[in-house]
């Protein structure tokens, strides 16, 4: 009995000092991981490192992903590549649908036409959208 005493006011005292997402991380999953460990400091410190891993740069990503445009000299998968990995990495809170618009409109001038006039659905119809533009138009 006494465990369950010290499982409960770890708990508490864990939720207590959570904000945000990861307070909601830990409401729905995080006491699992209080139950299933010998739920000290170090093993919460780690599942919340790795569920909510920091971003050492976010202003420089943020202003990448944000004011960045395809360069003339740049693939446009490379660049389309680097703004979802920005993406992933900042976990923006942004739908699929508002990613492909922000994207597309950072494309070179030509391509975006291309694009545009194709509506890609998701993410994946994006990449074959431009692939099939490389494949007529660049090689």
């Amino acid at each position: 009995m006494a465990t369950g005493s010290i499982l409960t006011q770890n708990y508490s005292r864990s939720q207590s000092h959570l904000k945000g997402r990861a307070l909601d991380w830990f409401e729905v999953l995080g006491y699992r991981v209080i139950e299933d460990k010998a739920t000290d400091y170090a093993h919460l410190k780690k599942a919340l490192s790795e569920q909510f891993p920091v971003v050492r740069n976010r202003s420089e990503l943020e202003t990448r992903f944000y004011s960045s445009s395809q360069r003339r000299d740049q693939q446009p998968s490379d660049f389309i590549y680097e703004l979802l990995k920005i993406h992933k990495v900042l976990k923006l809170e942004m739908s699929e649908e508002k990613l492909i618009d922000h994207v597309v409109s950072r494309l070179e001038p030509q391509i975006l036409d291309y694009v545009e006039v194709r509506h890609p659905q998701n993410t994946a119809n994006f990449l074959q959208i431009v692939d099939k533009y490389k494949e007529r138009f660049m090689n």
